[in-house]
């Protein structure tokens, strides 16, 4: 799986620009939208969403996201941890996990 940490952010432009200024390029980012993944020099991926934490889903400034197979949800939604079924979004399929300290990670296959 590969690691992509989410920032939740008031406004996208000034904080693309901040980012930039730290050497962030951008992989994708609609002008008018909320969502942008930056590309750091060691090949992290960081993504930043316009939208404040969902308090009821606990989440927090940062959330931490996983890049998944189809094998690896399949394989993490029968675990203890998972919150409910997969599901399938707007950008592809989502499972949730809660931690053993309560913290939700989001395991995201993106595509069909």
């Amino acid at each position: 799986m590969k690691l992509q940490p989410m920032v939740h952010v008031e406004e996208l432009a000034p904080s693309l620009e901040f980012y930039q200024s730290l050497g962030a390029s951008v992989l994708h980012a609609d002008p008018d939208g909320d969502f942008a993944l930056l590309h750091l020099a060691d090949g992290t991926e960081l993504s930043l969403l316009a939208h404040p934490p969902n308090p009821e889903q606990h989440e927090g400034e940062v959330e931490l996201n996983f890049e998944a197979t189809d094998d690896e949800l399949a394989q993490f939604a029968t675990s203890p941890y998972a919150t409910g079924p997969v599901e399938t979004t707007g950008f592809g399929r989502q499972l949730i996990l809660r931690s053993p300290g309560g913290l939700l990670i989001k395991l995201n296959r993106f595509g069909d």
